[in-house]
């Protein structure tokens, strides 16, 4: 899919197993896992690209609260020339503060600042269920 040059999206957002690119349908209580951020940035943003951040967070559907949250933060990215397509791996410990059956859900908001322009895109992922 192709995108305006002068925007950024985030395409896929996906909460996987610690390590690999698999889709997680469930997660168990107390193990690390990842959420991975596809990404697409424009030709015109790419080519002056000063920062790409992505706030992603894992949140209990059933209980109604944020589970946890993390920042990947890229401050020095490397501006090219043309269209960016990036997999971008953010890091999540220890699966706590949940139940056995609760439905989880992430949920991530992209932005990418270039100079005076900044554009943002948000994502969530398929449904997850707590296992022990």
């Amino acid at each position: 899919m192709t995108i305006g040059s002068y925007d950024a999206r985030l395409n896929l957002l996906a909460v996987v197993d610690k390590g690999t690119s698999f889709t997680a349908h469930t997660l168990e209580i107390g193990r690390d896992f990842d959420v991975i951020a596809d990404i697409e940035v424009g030709k015109a943003l790419n080519a002056l690209i000063s920062r790409i951040e992505i706030f992603a967070s894992l949140g209990s559907i059933t209980q109604g609260v944020q589970i946890q949250a993390q920042v990947h933060d890229d401050k020095s990215p490397t501006p090219a020339d043309a269209p960016r397509r990036d997999r971008i791996t953010v890091p999540f410990t220890g699966l706590a503060g949940v139940s056995e059956g609760d439905i989880l859900q992430a949920s991530a908001t992209l932005k990418v600042i270039t100079g005076i322009w900044t554009d943002y895109s948000a994502q969530t992922s398929e449904f997850v269920i707590v296992t022990t």
